[in-house]
């Protein structure tokens, strides 16, 4: 939003804030990792030299969206060339490519139609872009707060959305909005498994089935509060994770559904209302589940309990913020959005939890992109 701030945008702005509060954990020392977060990105040793390409290869590296501060349309696009080991940004990707910047909260990153998708939140916006030269093709508007874009047909493209109680319908072709799915709360991320499109909640105990030939909700399933991320398997079952919410003192939980009978085959119910984890991955064999909360959890599928402790510790002054695994290695790509104000970083472990090396990146680096 530009301009003058509006009594809504003040409304906005303290939801955002208390949700990023919520979910890290923010708290007394915020001051204390300013600081220090300064003084280690400035000493960083291990970033590879920055180069800029006119066009970007497939298959070398990853792409990685950097929300930026909220409300300070500072939202960024990194490339991190893996072959090379080479940084193809000047702080913004997009800006560089484009002349004029992203906009505000850069949310997500999808590939539909050979296109990037830039999910751009508080901008209400989706930029479409070729990954090559990161060349806008299209901007996709009359969306409230966007957070995810799935294509769940040819052609067509669902988009989940934080405020407008609905899934918006996106023609993946004419690259318009053409419909909406009422669907009431905040719906995160989604999935499309067994020709049905599975959608998270934050803001319900439910997880929703969608028809996606008739745009219409078919099923929901009960289970925690705080639906946030999923992921199949090849064994034919979806995993939930529910991050639960501090605030309203509710508690989440990870689930296990057979993909065909809806079931919930196994569950584990969390007990405290601080414990809020996000990002659910799987590794490339599809036994281990992984997932971000002050630290990195990893434990095979076929464990009791969930573990105590992470197997990567996040360190002082860091906020472990997104989550992404390679499939040829396995290796563990954690982002770190350190103070939410400075560039924050790429970390690089692997399976097992061992430090490989880092990036740096743009403000608030969050969801990846394999490109």
């Amino acid at each position: 939003m530009r301009g003058k701030i509006t009594q809504r945008y003040r409304k906005q702005k303290n939801q955002k804030r208390k949700i990023i509060s919520k979910k890290f954990n923010i708290n007394s020392s915020f001051i204390c990792a300013l600081c220090a977060s300064v003084v280690l990105m400035s000493n960083c040793k291990d970033e590879p030299p920055k180069t800029l390409t006119n066009s970007i290869s497939q298959g070398k590296g990853f792409f990685v969206a950097n929300e930026g501060t909220f409300g300070m349309g500072n939202a960024s696009l990194t490339y991190i060339n893996l072959e090379n080991d080479t940084l193809n940004t000047e702080e913004d990707l997009f800006k560089y490519n484009n002349n004029r910047p992203l906009g505000d909260v850069f949310q997500s990153m999808s590939l539909i139609n050979k296109n990037a998708w830039l999910v751009v939140n508080n901008s209400g916006k989706i930029e479409v872009i070729n990954p090559e030269t990161s060349k806008s093709v299209a901007t996709i508007k009359n969306l409230k707060s966007p957070r995810y874009a799935l294509e769940v047909q040819p052609g067509k493209v669902y988009v989940s959305d934080l405020y407008a109680n609905v899934i918006s319908i996106v023609d993946a072709n004419s690259l318009t909005k053409t419909g909406e799915i009422k669907c009431k709360g905040w719906t995160e991320e989604m999935i499309l498994f067994q020709d049905k499109v599975w959608v998270t909640n934050h803001n319900s105990d439910y997880l929703y089935i969608l028809n996606p030939s008739i745009d219409i909700i078919t099923d929901s399933i009960a289970l925690a509060y705080g639906g946030s991320s999923l992921v199949a398997d090849k064994d034919g079952k979806v995993w939930v994770l529910c991050s639960g919410d501090l605030l309203k003192k509710r508690t989440g939980g990870l689930f296990c559904i057979n993909g065909t009978t809806l079931k919930i085959e196994k569950q584990w119910l969390f007990t405290k209302d601080d414990f809020n984890p996000v990002k659910l991955k799987q590794n490339p064999t599809n036994d281990s589940l992984y997932f971000i909360n002050q630290g990195v959890f990893g434990f095979p599928k076929t464990a009791g309990t969930i573990p105590t402790n992470p197997i990567i510790a996040q360190t002082s002054g860091s906020s472990f913020y997104g989550l992404s695994i390679q499939l040829s290695t396995g290796n563990l790509f954690v982002s770190d959005a350190w103070d939410f104000l400075s560039r924050g970083k790429v970390l690089i472990y692997s399976p097992k939890g061992i430090f490989i090396k880092s990036y740096k990146t743009g403000v608030v680096p969050g969801e990846f992109l394999w490109w």
